[in-house]
Protein backbone atom coordinates (compact mmCIF):
# COMPACT_ATOMS: atom_id res chain seq x y z
CA UNK A 1 0.00 0.00 0.00
CA UNK A 2 0.96 3.18 -1.26
CA UNK A 3 1.08 6.52 1.37
CA UNK A 4 -2.10 8.08 -0.06
CA UNK A 5 -3.89 4.87 0.59
CA UNK A 6 -2.90 4.79 3.97
CA UNK A 7 -3.20 8.40 4.66
CA UNK A 8 -7.01 7.54 2.99
CA UNK A 9 -7.69 4.53 5.34
CA UNK A 10 -6.68 7.03 8.78
CA UNK A 11 -8.72 9.48 7.32
CA UNK A 12 -11.82 7.02 7.60
CA UNK A 13 -10.93 5.68 10.62
CA UNK A 14 -10.56 8.81 11.96
CA UNK A 15 -14.28 9.84 10.55
CA UNK A 16 -15.77 7.18 11.66
CA UNK A 17 -14.21 7.39 14.95
CA UNK A 18 -15.77 10.47 15.35
CA UNK A 19 -19.33 9.80 13.97
CA UNK A 20 -19.65 7.04 16.57
CA UNK A 21 -18.18 9.55 19.53
CA UNK A 22 -20.87 12.18 17.74
CA UNK A 23 -23.49 10.06 17.93
CA UNK A 24 -23.15 9.17 21.43
CA UNK A 25 -23.24 12.18 22.64
CA UNK A 26 -26.21 13.15 20.26
CA UNK A 27 -28.16 10.43 21.33
CA UNK A 28 -27.78 11.83 25.27
CA UNK A 29 -28.49 14.97 23.68
CA UNK A 30 -29.91 15.54 20.83
CA UNK A 31 -29.87 19.21 20.23
CA UNK A 32 -26.10 19.85 21.08
CA UNK A 33 -25.04 16.51 20.07
CA UNK A 34 -26.67 17.25 16.74
CA UNK A 35 -24.15 19.71 16.43
CA UNK A 36 -21.30 18.09 17.92
CA UNK A 37 -21.32 15.52 15.50
CA UNK A 38 -21.24 17.43 12.58
CA UNK A 39 -18.69 20.03 14.08
CA UNK A 40 -16.56 16.53 14.68
CA UNK A 41 -16.67 16.03 10.94
CA UNK A 42 -15.90 19.50 9.28
CA UNK A 43 -12.94 19.65 11.40
CA UNK A 44 -11.71 16.12 11.07
CA UNK A 45 -8.92 16.36 8.30
CA UNK A 46 -7.30 14.06 6.16
CA UNK A 47 -3.86 14.75 6.62
CA UNK A 48 -4.23 16.34 10.35
CA UNK A 49 -2.41 19.47 9.32
CA UNK A 50 -5.34 22.04 9.51
CA UNK A 51 -7.66 20.46 12.03
CA UNK A 52 -6.15 23.31 14.19
CA UNK A 53 -7.07 26.37 12.12
CA UNK A 54 -10.32 24.64 11.18
CA UNK A 55 -11.63 24.05 14.97
CA UNK A 56 -10.42 27.37 15.53
CA UNK A 57 -12.43 29.05 12.78
CA UNK A 58 -15.42 26.93 13.69
CA UNK A 59 -15.20 28.03 17.16
CA UNK A 60 -15.00 31.50 16.69
CA UNK A 61 -17.95 32.04 13.70
CA UNK A 62 -20.32 29.72 16.05
CA UNK A 63 -19.67 31.96 18.67
CA UNK A 64 -20.22 35.22 16.71
CA UNK A 65 -23.08 34.00 14.98
CA UNK A 66 -24.78 32.37 18.63
CA UNK A 67 -23.65 35.86 20.04
CA UNK A 68 -25.01 38.24 17.34
CA UNK A 69 -28.32 35.44 17.57
CA UNK A 70 -28.81 35.86 21.32
CA UNK A 71 -28.36 40.01 20.97
CA UNK A 72 -31.18 39.96 18.42
CA UNK A 73 -32.97 37.74 20.62
CA UNK A 74 -33.21 40.85 23.83
CA UNK A 75 -34.47 43.17 21.26
CA UNK A 76 -36.90 41.77 19.28
CA UNK A 77 -38.45 38.18 18.19
CA UNK A 78 -36.96 36.95 14.59
CA UNK A 79 -38.35 38.53 11.97
CA UNK A 80 -37.30 39.48 8.75
CA UNK A 81 -35.75 42.83 9.48
CA UNK A 82 -34.22 41.05 12.59
CA UNK A 83 -32.25 38.33 10.66
CA UNK A 84 -31.10 40.57 7.93
CA UNK A 85 -29.96 43.04 11.07
CA UNK A 86 -28.03 39.94 12.48
CA UNK A 87 -26.13 39.32 8.78
CA UNK A 88 -25.21 42.41 8.83
CA UNK A 89 -24.11 42.46 12.51
CA UNK A 90 -21.96 39.14 11.84
CA UNK A 91 -20.73 40.53 8.64
CA UNK A 92 -19.54 43.66 10.91
CA UNK A 93 -17.82 41.53 13.51
CA UNK A 94 -16.24 38.92 11.19
CA UNK A 95 -15.08 42.12 9.56
CA UNK A 96 -13.40 43.82 12.30
CA UNK A 97 -12.09 40.71 14.12
CA UNK A 98 -10.64 39.28 10.64
CA UNK A 99 -12.58 36.74 10.56
CA UNK A 100 -13.50 36.67 7.33
CA UNK A 101 -12.65 33.03 6.71
CA UNK A 102 -15.29 32.10 8.91
CA UNK A 103 -18.00 34.31 7.62
CA UNK A 104 -20.07 31.84 5.60
CA UNK A 105 -20.39 29.92 9.12
CA UNK A 106 -20.79 32.84 11.65
CA UNK A 107 -24.04 33.95 8.69
CA UNK A 108 -25.06 30.09 8.88
CA UNK A 109 -25.55 30.10 12.87
CA UNK A 110 -27.07 33.08 13.09
CA UNK A 111 -29.71 32.21 10.62
CA UNK A 112 -30.09 29.32 12.08
CA UNK A 113 -30.61 30.70 15.60
CA UNK A 114 -32.49 32.97 14.18
CA UNK A 115 -35.15 30.72 12.47
CA UNK A 116 -35.36 28.11 15.71
CA UNK A 117 -37.65 25.71 16.58
CA UNK A 118 -41.27 27.02 18.12
CA UNK A 119 -41.55 26.28 21.61
CA UNK A 120 -37.67 26.43 22.45
CA UNK A 121 -36.30 29.23 24.34
CA UNK A 122 -34.48 31.42 21.83
CA UNK A 123 -30.96 31.49 24.61
CA UNK A 124 -31.34 27.61 24.66
CA UNK A 125 -31.06 27.40 20.64
CA UNK A 126 -27.64 29.69 20.95
CA UNK A 127 -26.34 27.98 23.71
CA UNK A 128 -26.74 24.29 22.46
CA UNK A 129 -25.66 25.02 19.61
CA UNK A 130 -22.42 26.99 20.70
CA UNK A 131 -21.54 24.53 23.28
CA UNK A 132 -21.88 21.73 20.87
CA UNK A 133 -19.54 22.84 18.02
CA UNK A 134 -17.14 23.42 20.69
CA UNK A 135 -17.51 19.85 22.51
CA UNK A 136 -17.51 19.00 18.80
CA UNK A 137 -14.28 20.84 17.66
CA UNK A 138 -12.54 19.66 21.11
CA UNK A 139 -13.30 15.94 20.16
CA UNK A 140 -12.00 16.36 16.44
CA UNK A 141 -8.80 18.19 17.66
CA UNK A 142 -8.34 15.05 20.17
CA UNK A 143 -8.92 12.31 17.74
CA UNK A 144 -6.63 14.65 15.34
CA UNK A 145 -4.06 14.54 18.01
CA UNK A 146 -3.72 10.86 19.05
CA UNK A 147 -3.78 9.92 15.09
CA UNK A 148 -0.75 12.94 13.92
CA UNK A 149 1.00 13.29 17.13
CA UNK A 150 4.15 13.54 15.37
CA UNK A 151 3.53 15.69 12.59
CA UNK A 152 1.22 17.98 14.76
CA UNK A 153 4.11 18.33 16.84
CA UNK A 154 6.21 19.38 14.10
CA UNK A 155 3.67 21.87 12.50
CA UNK A 156 3.52 23.08 16.35
CA UNK A 157 7.30 23.73 16.33
CA UNK A 158 7.16 24.95 12.88
CA UNK A 159 4.63 27.46 13.59
CA UNK A 160 7.31 28.74 16.76
CA UNK A 161 10.15 29.33 14.65
CA UNK A 162 8.43 31.34 12.06
CA UNK A 163 6.95 33.55 15.05
CA UNK A 164 10.06 33.65 16.63
CA UNK A 165 11.82 34.46 12.95
CA UNK A 166 8.86 37.40 12.38
CA UNK A 167 9.73 39.09 16.04
CA UNK A 168 13.29 39.07 15.33
CA UNK A 169 13.42 40.67 12.39
CA UNK A 170 11.75 43.90 13.50
CA UNK A 171 14.74 44.09 16.00
CA UNK A 172 18.02 46.26 15.73
CA UNK A 173 20.91 43.75 14.93
CA UNK A 174 22.55 44.38 18.29
CA UNK A 175 19.38 43.72 19.67
CA UNK A 176 19.33 39.86 18.58
CA UNK A 177 23.02 39.54 19.81
CA UNK A 178 21.95 40.41 23.02
CA UNK A 179 19.42 37.93 23.18
CA UNK A 180 21.32 34.98 21.70
CA UNK A 181 24.34 35.56 24.79
CA UNK A 182 21.31 35.63 27.73
CA UNK A 183 20.80 32.27 26.72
Amino acid sequence: MDQKQIDFLLYVAKCLIGTVIGFVIYRAYPEGGAWSLVSILLVISPEGKDAINLAEVRIKANLVGAGTGLLLFFLHPPALVMICLGVVIVLIICELLKLQVATRSALASVIIICIHESGKYFYQVALERAAGVILGCLIALLITYLVHYKSLISNVRERKSRVSWRRNQFRKPGDVADTETEK
